[in-house]
């Protein structure tokens, strides 16, 4: 689009909202008839038909995320797909003996590496990273819209004066903590005998 059209261009995250792609399309069919267009036309429409695929698959997934895992549901950042992916990467949650142990395995654990005088933590490559990835999201979702979140970012920069990234690092730790209680929390309430005779 830059090379075609640079003033037709869509924004960051435009084209998942219908009227900007009904915009780009009715600006791409008034420009002269080319190769260019033709396969920017048929792009769009790829990207239109697919956004329409995800939005059946989560509307088809919500009712069986909600009565597997209500309480994960309830933090902040996580929607239906990203729970979907979290319960589908970790299986029973119970595997893991604890919120540290959930950590190492989602590549959330820092790994500490040493300086001088002082040990400083840098990123974890370790782990499944289709479930880091989900934590990684909720985090992105909780430091743009989340109070607590955001004040708990400002805090680590300026009490510790660390990098965006680095804060960052510490809420996905402190957010794999939250998804473990809950993913514990509804195991515990998918185990109770009431469950099972309704």
């Amino acid at each position: 689009m830059h090379a075609l059209a640079p003033d037709l261009a869509p924004g960051k995250a435009a084209l998942s909202r219908a009227r900007a792609c009904a915009a780009l399309r009715a600006g791409l069919r008034g420009l002269p008839d080319s190769a260019g267009r033709r396969i920017a036309l048929a792009r769009l429409d790829r990207i239109t038909a697919l956004g329409s695929e995800i939005t059946q698959i989560e509307k088809d997934l919500a009712p069986l995320v909600e009565a597997l895992v209500p309480a994960l549901l309830q933090v902040p950042g996580i929607g239906t797909l990203t729970a979907a992916r979290i319960i589908g990467e970790t299986g029973d949650v119970r595997r893991s003996r604890s919120p540290a142990a959930f950590a190492r395995h989602n590549g959330t654990a820092p790994v500490p590496a040493w300086s001088g005088n002082s040990t400083v933590h840098r990123l974890n490559r370790a782990g499944n990273r289709k479930l880091n990835a989900a934590v990684h999201t909720a985090a992105i979702v909780q430091a743009r819209c989340h109070d607590g979140a955001r004040a708990f970012l400002q805090r680590r920069q300026e009490s510790r004066h660390e990098t965006r990234k680095s804060s960052l690092r510490a809420l996905k730790r402190h957010l794999s903590d939250v998804i473990y209680r809950a993913l514990q929390a509804d195991a515990w309430r998918l185990d109770q005998p009431s469950q099972h005779a309704a």
